[in-house]
């Protein structure tokens, strides 16, 4: 197992401890096990195991700058360059500046930059495929995606096929299946090229698709082509600055000429035409080289919901309310209720306030760990999960004591009402801890 820029044991991953116990096999601070069996509904869609193994990858790798947990416990560690060894690129969808990483000096000893880390492996690994792999056929399943009509595939009650509900109907019923070839003694070639799909089949995102024709052309003449191999021809993403420049050749944050026919596509949907948030600049095509001159402003792009302007800043929503253009639900409004039988079943379907749920994560835990003082239950409500996961040490015998108990919203967790705070304030999670 690959970790790249993560630092999954200790920060990132949720359930450190089950973490160390199950996946590495380390000492770990798994605590308040004995209730787990206490007649606790749990999940019925997999193979729930009472006695989990004791894990042990058979290789983990990480690569990573920093001694993380991550690296501690790693059986490898590539050493990445830091931001001042390599060229790379950094933006958000809340930055309204392109801003670059550049190499001031060579990275140290045998470190390598990201890009050339998976350069490296993608080579090797092409060389040793042919011994136990070639030309393989993968079965794909591709869940029905957002910002599609898919979405309204089953538009009242999802039924489960698996559970005998319904037909297996692809796409309606069941995610998409398609059939995928891998090249796998060609993965250096592909990797370090731009394939042939993006003539094919264009651009896009959230929904929106566009022409990318001309951008193809634009970058082989501007970082040259392959010129001998089964990708002759096709545009050559050799270094990292080749990979800088492929990202801001195709973006429409970049390129204001990709943002024009971004614009003109999500006009054929709502039948109006946006192309003048972008037309001004159609002909402005930022490259590596001027971000590393000087950090450049991003294009206005229907990726986003706000505008980059010179007379308004970025603010979620405005292009909905001042273009027209419908909101990413269902109904294409603004929501205060959500009509789906999970939030149903949990009484969060509507907006409203709520006193903090007990999480049924604390009460377990009280008095396992004694020092001889009372434990402090603490309700915090922050706008990042990050006072947490990232202040807990494991390796830290008072740390140790400090359960994290739950979250009261998640990826896939939040609840109708923290989605209504999260629109206008950003996303904030409660956490219940014991001290």
């Amino acid at each position: 197992m690959f970790f790249w820029r993560s630092n999954v044991l200790g920060a990132s991953g949720k359930g450190h401890e089950y973490f160390l116990k199950h996946l590495v096999g380390s000492m770990h601070g798994v605590i308040g096990t004995d209730e787990e069996s206490a007649g606790l509904e749990r999940p019925k869609d997999v193979v729930w195991r009472e006695d989990a193994p004791v894990g042990k990858l058979d290789l983990m790798v990480n690569i990573d700058f920093r001694m993380s947990t991550t690296s501690i416990y790693s059986d490898v560690v590539l050493p990445t360059a830091t931001w001042y060894e390599k060229h790379d690129l950094n933006t958000s969808d809340m930055h309204p500046f392109i801003h670059p990483l550049s190499a001031a000096v060579d990275p140290a000893w045998e470190t390598k930059s990201d890009w050339n880390i998976f350069r490296e492996i993608a080579k090797k690994f092409s060389d040793v495929a042919p011994e136990v792999l070639r030309v393989e056929h993968d079965l794909v399943m591709t869940p029905i995606l957002h910002d599609t009509p898919a979405e309204l595939a089953q538009p009242y009650e999802p039924k489960d096929w698996l559970k005998g509900e319904c037909e297996p109907i692809p796409g309606k019923t069941m995610p998409n299946v398609t059939i995928v070839e891998r090249n796998y003694p060609e993965t250096f070639a592909r990797f370090t090229s731009m394939g042939p799909l993006l003539e094919k089949l264009g651009n896009g995102a959230k929904g929106l698709n566009w022409d990318t024709k001309h951008e193809v052309q634009l970058l082989g003449d501007l970082n040259g082509r392959v010129i001998e191999g089964t990708t002759a021809g096709r545009p050559k993403i050799d270094s990292d600055i080749d990979a800088c420049e492929t990202i801001l050749m195709l973006a429409p944050e970049t390129n204001g000429e990709v943002a024009v026919k971004a614009w003109e596509s999500l006009g054929k949907i709502t039948g109006r035409d946006h192309s003048h948030l972008a037309v001004g600049k159609e002909e402005e095509k930022i490259r590596f080289r001027d971000v590393a001159a000087q950090p450049r402003k991003i294009i206005s792009s229907p990726i986003w919901s706000g505008l980059e302007s010179e007379h308004v800043c970025y603010n979620a929503g405005y292009t909905n309310v001042h273009e027209l253009i419908p909101w990413r639900t269902l109904t294409g409004r603004q929501q205060l209720y959500q009509d789906h039988h999970w939030m149903r079943a949990f009484g969060e379907a509507f907006v409203t306030w709520r006193p903090p749920i007990d999480t049924k994560t604390v009460r377990q835990v009280l008095g396992k760990l004694p020092n001889g003082n009372q434990e402090i239950l603490l309700n915090i409500l922050t706008p990042h999960q990050k006072w947490g996961i990232h202040s807990t040490y494991t390796e830290n015998l008072i740390m140790l004591s400090l359960n994290r108990a739950g979250r009261r919203c998640g990826s896939a967790r939040m609840t109708q009402r923290q989605q209504a705070l999260s629109t206008t304030t950003g996303s904030r999670c409660s956490t219940s801890t014991a001290l």
